[in-house]
């Protein structure tokens, strides 16, 4: 059942607002549906194991030397698993209805309770008529960190979000700006589970990081 409150949905503008910063982050997580009250997430990233952090370089071709095989093989896994999501959440987004199959993707993919903000979004796009379609331009990605027993993963990527359509009422709206940013993406693989999403961060003090 849709929430009619004022702090969900009584401003369209908010909610337009939110379209810069979030993108078709729809339709990838399907029937693997993890239980609804599994994990739980209370931070972006989601486990307190140390990480390796590869010291920046020049060489794009280089960060895999910072990592065990065993680790890239995590990152490897945890890639296919996000992109799995954006290819399957698209045609949510895009088609804007908040049905029981968008939620069972959500919950599929996310830990609780952030699998909820992404359905209260799309409650809140259902009801201000807004479709999100597309997915955006991968440039390159690579692991930002890996933890040492390679359950927990930080994707960094650059991005081009022009591939992005966004309408109200069929009328495009928020057109994304041109310029490729960055984009980190936090999972984590829970005992007993699939990868999980725990997190998107796509802008750095409130504003998108070009790609350098």
């Amino acid at each position: 059942m849709l929430a009619h409150t004022p702090r969900r949905y009584a401003l369209t503008v908010t909610l337009l607002s939110v379209l810069a910063i979030f993108t078709a982050a729809c339709a990838g997580n399907d029937p693997e549906t993890a239980p609804t009250d599994g994990p739980t997430s209370s931070a972006t990233d989601s486990t307190s194991e140390p990480t390796t952090e590869p010291t920046p370089t020049l060489d794009p071709g280089s960060w895999e030397s910072k990592f065990s095989p065993a680790q890239l093989d995590a990152y490897e896994t945890a890639l296919q698993r996000w992109e799995s999501y954006e290819s399957r959440s698209e045609p949510i987004w895009a088609k804007g209805k908040a049905t029981p199959a968008a939620e069972k993707l959500f919950k599929e993919y996310f830990p609780h309770p952030a699998w909820m903000d992404y359905w209260e979004r799309l409650q809140g796009y259902e009801q201000i008529n807004v479709r999100v379609s597309g997915t955006p331009t991968v440039y390159w990605s690579k692991a930002k960190s890996v933890t040492e027993s390679g359950t927990g993963v930080q994707i960094q990527q650059c991005v081009d979000y022009t591939s992005v359509q966004r309408t109200q009422d069929g009328e495009e709206i928020a057109r994304p700006t041109p310029e490729p940013q960055l984009r980190t993406i936090f999972l984590s693989q829970p005992e007993n589970y699939d990868w999980l999403i725990y997190g998107v961060k796509e802008l750095v003090d409130g504003k998108p990081k070009p790609c350098t």
